[in-house]
């Protein structure tokens, strides 16, 4: 599954308490957990529920993909609803699906399902067993600030896509992640040719019942590790709220089309 439904995590398991040392890239990553809010939060305040607007400006101005969602963080079962539409699609225990039967929705929705919640799920969803973390030893500076850099990379199988890799941009004061530059490899939306890296920004950082996430994304083009100065693409996110669980039914709908 990875960044964008990704990717890496269609695995989606969360990462055992462990006793032995982690690694200095490990331990940064739980360190901005932490300071995002920490786990138990994350885990324990039931469903996100939010919506998700992506503006692809570079493919023109009516290039939006915007859906509703409500994602259940221990499971990743996640149902997305399209506004003034009645088209639902989501996944459940790795199934994707679409209802009604015959719809369409692109980006696929096998891809799409879980790739805004990986986003804004950052620093949370790498909290996964299969995850493997390398702190790297130059800074990368972006918007006049120094960040820390964690390569995070997945186990063969970890998923659909175990070569989706993404380098968190951590803030070394206060710990949150700022930013993450990322590859995409699904063949459900490659083009044939080799991945190219993007960043992907954690904008205006807000306080939702103790979890700090992001309120809106901006996205750059980089070429040979540099980052663009124009942004590409960016991203409203509204109605951010965790509701209880057995609120939202996400379970596949009679009637689904199973992808």
């Amino acid at each position: 599954m990875s960044v964008l439904g990704l990717f890496a995590l269609f695995s989606c398991q969360k990462r055992k308490e462990e006793t032995h040392s982690l690694s200095e890239g490990e331990r940064l990553v739980q360190e901005s957990i932490q300071a995002h809010g920490g786990s138990e939060k994350w885990y324990g305040n039931g469903l996100l529920s939010f919506r998700w607007a992506y503006h692809m400006t570079d493919r023109g101005p009516e290039a939006v993909v915007d859906t509703s969602q409500v994602v259940d963080p221990t499971t990743m079962a996640v149902v997305h609803e399209v506004p003034g539409q009645v088209l639902r699609f989501g996944m459940n225990e790795g199934q994707a699906w679409i209802h009604p039967k015959g719809a369409q929705f692109s980006p696929p929705p096998r891809f799409w399902a879980l790739t805004p919640f990986y986003f804004i799920g950052i620093p949370f969803v790498f909290n996964d067993e299969k995850a493997n973390f390398e702190k790297l030893l130059e800074r990368k500076t972006f918007e006049g600030t120094d960040y820390d850099q964690v390569k995070v990379t997945y186990d063969q199988g970890a998923g659909d896509t175990p070569d989706d890799y993404y380098v968190l941009l951590i803030d070394p004061e206060s710990k949150l992640t700022r930013a993450a530059y990322y590859i995409v490899t699904s063949s459900l939306v490659g083009n044939g040719g080799p991945p190219v890296e993007k960043l992907i920004t954690l904008d205006g950082l807000t306080e939702v019942d103790g979890v700090m996430l992001s309120s809106g994304h901006r996205t750059f083009m980089m070429n040979g590790g540099k980052i663009a100065e124009k942004q590409m693409r960016f991203t409203e996110v509204s109605e951010l709220e965790f509701v209880p669980r057995g609120a939202v039914d996400l379970s596949i709908p009679e009637g689904a089309e199973k992808l």
